[in-house]
């Protein structure tokens, strides 16, 4: 059962991926999964709910490239600033998943209301969370709401990354300026003094 979801979501990625959301049909899928329409279906309420499965699938498996890319860093400090620099490195590769989120159309659109969202949302947030909390007991980090700090590093990444907002300079951005504000931005508002 879980093959032939696993069949629909790769399917679908491939399609959604060269044609988009509005030109990528049900139809299309089950023929490209030489499987009926009826046990897409089966699987998936509609195409909307098959896109919300399918990044969904894609967000968690990003989370664990990036937490795997960054190895076992004992540091607190050392791990969150190795999770920004590693973060901004996977989100300027040129996936699936990144050129979703960096897609000014309504393909993401759909997902950005979705009780889906909050969840990836929550499970990075809790992850940055940890770190922080774990930089409390160290001694390193100052005395925050480490989800209240984790939400707002988090969107702070997502202002200078995928949702950015605003033109940035293409010679900085080479230099990694932007990256090394942001961590210097992030690090200065949690460390103890």
């Amino acid at each position: 059962m879980k093959d032939i979801k696993n069949l629909i979501l790769d399917k679908a990625k491939n399609r959604l991926d060269r044609f988009g959301f509005k030109k990528t049909t049900m139809d299309e899928i089950s023929r490209d999964c030489r499987i009926s329409k009826k046990t897409v279906y089966e699987h998936f309420k509609d195409k909307e709910d098959l896109f919300t499965c399918l990044l969904t699938r894609e967000c968690h498996s990003a989370i664990e490239t990036i937490f795997s890319r960054m190895g076992d860093i004992p540091n607190p400090l050392e791990r969150l600033i190795q999770l920004i620099r590693t973060a901004v490195e996977f989100f300027n590769e040129d996936t699936f998943i990144t050129r979703l989120l960096k897609d000014d159309d309504d393909l993401f659109s759909a997902f950005l209301n979705r009780k889906y969202h909050a969840m990836i949302d929550e499970e990075i947030i809790l992850k940055i969370a940890q770190i922080i909390q774990e930089g409390k007991e160290k001694g390193i980090f100052r005395d925050v709401d480490e989800k209240v700090f984790g939400y707002a590093g988090f969107r702070l990444f997502q202002a200078f990354s995928y949702m950015r907002t605003c033109a940035l300079s293409p010679e900085t951005e080479e230099q990694e300026y932007y990256t090394a504000a942001l961590i210097d931005f992030i690090i200065h508002a949690i460390i103890k003094k």
